[in-house]
């Protein structure tokens, strides 16, 4: 009787741990849009008061945002489209989310001073409505799936004994 008592909790806290884990994947994302919107601020930044390249300025907004300097002589769109795809991965981005991202990186660099900043302004306002959605979704969903989590590793264990 003791093992299938400490099954059942393992079961139970496995359930729990996968929900915690699911969680955290929408705190992830929250969290990235919250650094992109950072990042974009200091890009705006930089753009205004530093006559330099995008590159340079793109490497030094945010840590995140770090494009390998063997790698200047590909086209920026490409470097960016392979700078965040290991990051929708690592913070569990939607494909909406990489979609405008993609969208960022393509017309980054591509007009004037003036044209740049109204992209920076758009582009801002997009990773806002993103970081609300994540945001409804971590307030929404998170505690959802740690109770799902458990109900689940519950149920589990009520059906092995």
């Amino acid at each position: 009787m003791p093992l299938k008592l400490f099954g059942a909790l393992l079961l139970s806290a496995a359930g729990l741990a996968a929900g915690c884990r699911r969680a955290a994947a929408l705190n992830r994302r929250r969290r990235f849009w919250t650094q992109f919107l950072a990042f974009i601020s200091r890009l705006e930044t930089g753009l205004r008061y530093r006559n330099t390249s995008l590159y340079i300025l793109v490497n030094s907004s945010g840590e995140l945002f770090k494009i390998p300097e063997e790698k200047k002589e590909k086209p920026f769109e490409e470097n960016w489209r392979e700078l965040i795809s290991p990051l929708t991965v690592r913070f569990s981005l939607s494909g909406e989310d990489r979609a405008m991202l993609e969208r960022f990186g393509e017309r980054l660099g591509k007009t004037d001073l003036e044209g740049q900043l109204s992209h920076l302004a758009l582009y801002s306002s997009l990773a806002e409505k993103q970081l609300g959605s994540a945001e409804e979704d971590v307030k929404g969903k998170a505690k959802l799936y740690r109770t799902l989590g458990l109900f689940a590793g519950v149920s589990a264990a009520i059906m092995m004994m």
